[in-house]
């Protein structure tokens, strides 16, 4: 679980015949990409999701766990209909990402400030009634998580080792602040939602490049995490979920 410009060690050798039939994607991609980089700091909570810290004091986070926990949230969100899912995001490098699950699966996206009230007050504009909400930064969002434990529904968080994870269901370890590890997050879950939705029969048809969910500079215009006005993408967005009762929402680790 070493970055790319340290030393080979023996963990990194024990991970390494996991990736060629289980996980997600090789190894050396998730590695590439940044996705197990944490923060100087770390949250206690986020202990076990650690596999060592840097000579810069970096920590960072078990690679092997972030592919099995992606794993399951991904299964989780593909378990729900789109129009009961909401993905909350102020980060500018979850745009291009967001735009495309939207645009794709139909999923609900809340871009910018949350709006307090959005999930608990009825009379607001801005109201929805998720089954299951998807947090990119709970740092940021924190407004979003405590009116999601209000309603009783479950909480899906990617969460660096400095996060705030109370309140949070099903913990991601992963770096939410890279722009390519983020947009890494988002091209494999758009990958795994087009094949459980029967858009592609296998990953060899998934003609989508990790490149085109990286935000640049041209997606500025479209920021969210420094505007303080709501965005949403598209009149679906801004359409009320299907009615329906709460089955039930999955424990902490």
């Amino acid at each position: 679980m070493n970055t790319t410009t340290e030393t080979a060690t023996k963990p990194v050798e024990k991970e390494k015949p996991a990736q060629t039939g289980n996980a997600l994607v090789n190894i050396d991609v998730y590695l590439k990409s940044g996705i197990h980089i944490g923060t100087k700091y770390k949250n206690g909570a986020m202990n076990k999701f650690i596999f060592k810290s840097r000579n810069d004091r970096l920590n960072v986070m078990d690679v092997q766990i972030i592919d099995k926990r992606l794993k399951i949230a991904i299964e989780f969100i593909a378990r729900h209909s789109p129009e009961d899912v909401v993905f909350v995001s102020r980060k500018k490098y979850s745009l291009p990402g967001l735009k495309l699950i939207e645009k794709n699966f139909g999923y609900k996206v809340i871009l910018g400030r949350f709006i307090p009230g959005s999930f608990t007050n009825p009379a607001s504009k801005y109201f929805v009634e998720p089954k299951l909400v998807f947090i990119v930064d709970p740092n940021i969002d924190r407004q979003a998580i405590v009116e999601t434990k209000n309603i009783r529904v479950p909480v899906i968080a990617l969460s660096t080792t400095s996060s705030n994870v109370r309140d949070i269901d099903l913990i991601v370890p992963f770096n939410n602040k890279g722009r390519k590890a983020v947009a890494m997050f988002f091209w494999l879950l758009n990958r795994e939602l087009s094949l459980k939705n029967g858009l592609i029969k296998s990953v060899d048809d998934y003609s989508y490049k990790i490149e085109d969910f990286i935000y640049t500079l041209d997606d500025a215009s479209d920021d969210g995490e420094e505007s303080g006005e709501r965005k949403r993408f598209s009149r679906q967005s801004q359409q009320r979920p299907t009615r329906g009762g709460f089955r039930g929402r999955p424990r902490k680790q």
